[in-house]
């Protein structure tokens, strides 16, 4: 029922209403926007509440975030965050597993779960007549689940398939293998699912110690978007979370030091060689948040981007290649990653430390960044159209900021980004000697 990773959110490019410059007007923006006024309200105990009344829609979306994910996991433990995460489903004080599926599905809701590096969220979809059941079991498996002895080992039997199935999938198992590579022996290295000797270890004590150290109300947020009345979610939430335990002071992270750049290749039983390169980035509080996004967007979010447009479209020489930025509250990672034959691996190589060089040396153009800044605004105004979207910003802006992300504020700090900007986090962070390279190449003959 639950899963590992968040799922991935792809960005979709649109036409948009732009002024006489071609360039998107913020009033013309304006009058064509999508409402965002999220009611926020802190709980006497903790907790945060936010709602998102959506009057056009008779469903809701509904989320229990939690400020914790594996870089907060006791060292050797790796794994323990996303074992609290699978076995909460297991059974709670009051509901079996059947009953928990049973009590979601027999009123059509649908719910899940995922972890990340510095966040867990447990998620439901129902309509909106049926939210109040729905959270009330929702609330149940995040605040009182009974991590029972049998359950855990069940639950180590299914983690280890689903770490089996991450290794033979190698677009996955490369990123795995990456991030240990930038990060070490940090909390931010080991996967996120753990590794088999890691789940191995985790006992039902590590799991309940987890649960009792950080599913505190302080680190506690739940978020409504819907067709809801926001004081009758606070009446709801007030009840269902009096019981969590009282908030305790966060847990302390450090950032990760800076590794030496070296190599990995790695021989795998895979049909096609993959290449990741990696480069450590500022994070999400940094001033160059905006102008990382734009870099990704254009350097390899999206058939315009550079990358696939010389390598895959003009050269043919990838069936895959993209960009992706990751950023957490004190760092961030910039990637490449390609899917190529064997034999273009040195070929593509050259030509990334080219583009990267060129970057470093030129900057982007204004047509290119224009570019990607519609695309990101059209992104940003586009998942306001989604209930899920639309709570997952509550949480994510709550857990990293301290509040709601305002999707027009961030818009309009995208357009406010300089060329000179994206340039010098490029000459920052870019240059092709900064980069982590990993390999996974098939088993020679």
């Amino acid at each position: 029922m639950a899963n590992a990773r968040q799922p991935a959110s792809h960005k979709h490019a649109s036409a948009t209403a732009t002024g006489a410059d071609g360039v998107y007007s913020p009033h013309i923006m304006k009058q064509h926007s999508v409402p965002f006024a999220p009611h926020v309200e802190t709980l006497p105990n903790g907790v945060t509440v936010v709602v998102d009344s959506v009057a056009s829609v008779d469903s809701a979306a509904v989320g229990i975030w939690i400020n914790a994910g594996t870089r907060d996991e006791p060292r050797g433990k790796a794994g323990v965050a996303h074992f609290v995460e699978h076995t909460s489903f297991r059974r709670t004080l009051t509901r079996t597993t059947n009953r928990i599926a049973r009590e979601f599905e027999n009123v059509g809701a649908y719910a899940n779960a995922y972890t990340t590096k510095e966040e867990t969220c447990f998620y439901a979809r129902t309509l909106s007549e049926h939210l109040p059941r729905v959270a009330t079991v929702l609330a149940d498996v995040v605040l009182h689940p009974v991590f029972d002895a049998g359950d855990v080992e069940k639950e180590r039997t299914i983690i280890t398939e689903e770490i089996r199935a991450y290794e033979d999938e190698a677009e996955e198992f490369i990123f795995d293998m990456g991030e240990q590579q930038v990060f070490g022996d940090h909390p931010l290295g080991p996967p996120i699912v753990g590794t088999a000797d890691s789940v191995q270890r985790i006992t039902a004590d590590d799991v309940r110690r987890f649960h009792e150290s950080h599913y505190h109300a302080g680190a506690l947020t739940l978020t409504v978007s819907g067709n809801v009345d926001p004081n009758r979610i606070i009446d709801i939430a007030t009840g269902l979370f009096e019981t969590a335990s009282p908030r305790r002071r966060a847990s302390r992270r450090q950032a990760p030091r800076q590794r030496a750049v070296e190599p990995l290749t790695l021989r795998r039983p895979v049909q096609q060689a993959h290449v990741l390169w990696q480069a450590r980035t500022p994070g999400l509080h940094d001033h160059a948040r905006h102008a990382l996004l734009l870099l990704n967007t254009l350097m390899g979010d999206g058939m315009s981007s550079r990358l696939n447009v010389r390598i895959r479209e003009r050269k043919g020489l990838a069936y895959n290649i993209y960009s992706q930025l990751q950023l957490f509250g004190d760092c961030g990672v910039f990637a490449v990653y390609a899917g190529l034959d064997e034999r273009h691996v040195s070929n593509v190589g050259t030509m990334l430390e080219q583009e990267l060089s060129l970057l470093i040396e030129r900057g982007v153009t204004r047509t290119e960044l224009a570019r990607a800044k519609q695309q990101l605004r059209a992104s940003k105004i586009m998942s306001l159209e989604s209930l899920s979207a639309r709570m997952s910003m509550l949480g994510k802006g709550m857990l990293e900021d301290g509040h709601p992300e305002d999707p027009y504020e961030t818009i309009t700090r995208i357009d406010a980004v300089t060329l000179d900007e994206v340039h010098d986090i490029a000459r920052r962070v870019l240059a092709p000697e900064m980069f982590h390279q990993c390999l996974v190449l098939p088993l020679e003959d």
